[in-house]
């Protein structure tokens, strides 16, 4: 890599399925990775070529093949949820990276079609085995123009990058008001604690004083 590149600009050409497949959290932290060389750039199996070669001539780097590690090129298919036998146990909701899953705990989950992207990180984490992939076939619906991949729309990619923005912000959140509430459990406990060591001391020295 010639010099430090823009995560932005290597993010625009990642087809934002958040697959996971790189060996990152999601595509916006790959990009920081090869933003800084910490990455090579032949790790993103949706992407594929064109994905390839962008990042090539964006970082400077040498054209190579796909990693595969990271799997190969799969024709785009979005998660399909049998109802019948799912049991509303939210781990695919929990799991899937842009919120494309609706649904509540005990009840009746389904995939919106429309904004999944076909990463199929909600298949492992779901105990009854009732999500499977279907190929999706033809143009996408809302194809605009400016979309790299063919068979992800520029609308599909620009609403995944949102979505899963969203998430990311909302789990930092409730990370940072998990660890904020774990502090005030701690220091309310302490300060329990020490109330009682003293109510402790005070009766035994009440008692001491009436002894005597």
């Amino acid at each position: 890599m010639s010099g430090a590149v823009d995560p932005h600009t290597i993010d625009q050409w990642l087809p934002q399925t958040q697959c996971q497949r790189c060996g990152y959290p999601d595509c916006w932290e790959y990009a920081l990775a090869i933003s800084t060389a910490a990455a090579p750039i032949n790790r993103c199996p949706p992407g594929g070529d064109i994905t390839l070669r962008a990042l090539a001539e964006i970082t400077g780097n040498p054209l190579v093949p796909l990693d595969k590690d990271c799997g190969t090129a799969k024709p785009l298919a979005c998660a399909v949820i049998n109802e019948a036998l799912c049991i509303g146990c939210t781990l695919c909701i929990q799991a899937c990276p842009v919120d494309a899953i609706a649904g509540a705990s005990k009840l009746m989950h389904t995939v919106i079609g429309h904004e999944c992207t076909g990463c199929e990180l909600c298949i492992v984490p779901c105990p009854m085995d009732c999500i499977q992939m279907t190929p999706i076939t033809g143009s996408p619906l809302d194809n605009q123009p400016g979309s790299p991949w063919p068979e992800y729309s520029s609308g599909m990619v620009v609403r995944a990058r949102r979505r899963a923005e969203m998430k990311r912000s909302r789990s930092k959140l409730s990370a940072e008001s998990c660890c904020s509430n774990t502090v005030s459990t701690q220091t309310v406990m302490r300060e329990n604690i020490l109330s009682s060591v003293k109510r402790t001391r005070d009766r035994k020295n009440s008692l001491y004083l009436n002894n005597d």
